[in-house]
């Protein structure tokens, strides 16, 4: 066997003390290029350096900007909230206003039939009275009122004239007759009324035909 031989240990000395560098294992996975970057609230720039009252007031500023974000969508929310609500009664009141209009007809009969049958006293006519009134309660329940205007001024924003009337017991530009009575739900023109307005039989810039 050939002999075993020792290794040269030129300039290794027994006492020299072997300094061992551990290294951690995050350290060493990251790249020499990386940089350690600590972890800022979010929303927040980071806080500049300075005293503590310039810390402050820094702070100060971001809680200012955060409060005034919050009161403006607060705002943009209330604003929404009553124009949905505005629109949802907008639409009620349409739906109602749509059905009212719908009755009229109805209510123009039961005029007509009840005027017809003043003479007649039998149970008949009072069955009719009876039902004219529940169907008028209900309406005026949901703010429908009658616009009868006669005696009163003509007014061409809720009377429509339809003739000119010749009469010495209304004065001039008065409603003399109602041929067809008008109907308003709240503050909402449902129907105008259908009027004769009255004209000063002497006055000649009423010939030939026109509105009063």
């Amino acid at each position: 066997m050939p002999e075993d031989k020792e290794l040269p240990m030129e300039g290794f000395e027994p006492d020299d003390d072997i300094e061992i560098e551990f290294l951690d294992q995050e350290d060493n996975d990251r790249g020499a290029g990386d940089q350690v970057v600590k972890d800022e609230p979010e929303g927040l720039e980071p806080m500049p350096g300075g005293t503590e009252e310039e810390e402050a007031q820094h702070l100060k500023a971001e809680l200012d900007h955060v409060r005034d974000i919050y009161l403006r969508k607060l705002a943009e929310f209330d604003n929404f909230r009553k124009r949905v609500e505005r629109e949802r009664e907008e639409n009620r009141l349409a739906g109602v206003e749509e059905m009212v209009r719908e009755l009229l007809p109805v209510i123009d009969n039961f005029d007509r039939a009840l005027q017809h049958a003043e003479d007649d006293s039998g149970a008949f006519l009072q069955g009719i009275e009876m039902i004219a009134k529940q169907l008028w309660d209900t309406l005026e329940r949901r703010g429908v009122a009658e616009v009868n205007p006669v005696g009163q001024p003509f007014d061409p924003e809720i009377h429509e004239a339809v003739q000119r009337v010749e009469d010495g017991e209304h004065p001039p530009g008065t409603v003399a007759w109602v041929m067809l009575k008008g109907y308003t739900m709240g503050d909402r023109l449902i129907r105008p009324a259908m009027v004769g307005v009255a004209v000063d039989p002497n006055d000649t810039s009423n010939d030939g035909g026109g509105g009063p």
